[in-house]
């Protein structure tokens, strides 16, 4: 298994100049920040990431993310014009990046984004990270709109009620007509291209505010996967988003869908009430799911592929900004930790997993 890291650009405040200092070196996992989802990603751009990655020795993991816009999302008018930028960044991305093989492209068909009630929730050790409560999120006054963390931009009240409206306007079934009809416009593209387009889960894995959620449990993975089937059509795993539904058994999941498996973010929760939950270290024994017997299970699949830490805890007073979830000490060891058990199973022989 090979790992990859996020880097969110020249603003983040973990440099590339650090993860070359990382062993084993990981892919890095990135996007263009400052183009606004729905635009193309031009070549003269990408050339220039292509050569911010040359100058430091590191290569292209997976493309996090190529937002679906909310036009694409819920069959807005402007949904045709975005679908016609991606598949020209599609081909844009493999005309700069022509080496990973396959290329792989995330994306979300989540309302709004990941959702957190609380960016520095404090664990009894004094360690600090995400946490979601359910009864938290829906009292939120939305008079002033909304922040989400996950995109670290506001959302004004106008906005909310206008996407609300919307999904309302759709239902659950339209909403995935929406998906299926965009997933029909880009596959062809990306099998010509040899991308993978990797869908993230829900996060938080139900619906919120009056807004579905599609992608949680496993009857929507199969729902997803049959609206354009092929190889190209296939799934970020994280552990983290599906492994906060109880109902969920994330090692059956990765067993049936072991075919679809274009990357997996590795990360687990702990649930400590109905609808609620906080990230749990990754080594926890008592968190949700048991992160061990996961790579246990994708080395036995014969899983090959990249992985990241995802999240994580605030260690060692790595910093006293408000956390939002991406500290890089806990990613780096877990990350280090994971890349350790998959290795010692490849080398201790069918006779002693």
């Amino acid at each position: 298994m090979t790992p990859a890291f996020r880097w969110y650009g020249p603003e983040d405040r973990v440099p590339l100049a650090y993860l070359r200092q990382m062993t084993p070196r990981p892919l890095v996992v990135t996007h263009l920040p400052d183009v606004l989802p729905g635009d193309e990603w031009t070549v003269p751009r990408l050339k220039i990431l292509r050569e911010q990655l040359d100058s430091h020795g590191l290569s292209l993991g997976p493309i996090e993310s190529v937002f679906w816009t909310d036009a694409m999302k819920t069959a807005r008018p402007q949904r045709d014009q975005h679908i016609e930028n991606f598949l020209k960044t599609l081909r844009n991305l493999r005309e700069v990046f022509p080496e990973p093989d396959p290329l792989i492209v995330t994306y979300n068909v989540m309302a709004l984004d990941w959702s957190r009630t609380h960016l520095a929730w404090e664990h009894p050790s004094g360690a600090r990270g995400l946490a979601f409560e359910s009864a938290a999120w829906e009292s939120l006054d939305l008079s002033n709109g909304l922040f989400l963390p996950g995109w670290g931009k506001p959302i004004s009240k106008a906005e909310f009620d206008a996407l609300k409206g919307s999904y309302a306007a759709l239902g659950e079934d339209g909403a995935w007509d929406a998906v299926g009809y965009v997933l029909k416009a880009l596959v062809p593209e990306a099998e010509r291209q040899n991308i993978r387009l990797a869908a993230h889960p829900s996060d938080p894995p139900w619906s919120t505010l009056g807004l579905p959620a599609l992608l949680t449990d496993a009857p929507a993975i199969r729902r997803l996967l049959a609206l354009s089937p092929s190889k190209s059509n296939a799934l970020c795993f994280c552990t983290g988003s599906y492994g906060a539904l109880p109902e969920n058994d994330v090692i059956a999941m990765l067993t049936e869908f072991k075919d679809s498996l274009a990357w997996c973010h590795l990360r687990v929760t702990k649930t400590t009430g109905p609808k609620q939950f906080h990230e749990a270290d990754h080594a926890d024994p008592d968190a949700d799911i048991d992160l061990f017997s996961v790579v246990k299970t994708l080395y036995l699949l014969g899983f090959n592929g990249i992985f990241r830490s995802d999240h994580g805890l605030d260690l060692l007073h790595e910093t006293d900004l408000e956390m939002r979830g991406y500290p890089v000490i806990d990613r780096y060891v877990a990350n280090k930790m994971i890349w350790a058990i998959a290795r010692t199973l490849a080398l201790s022989g069918p006779g002693n997993r």
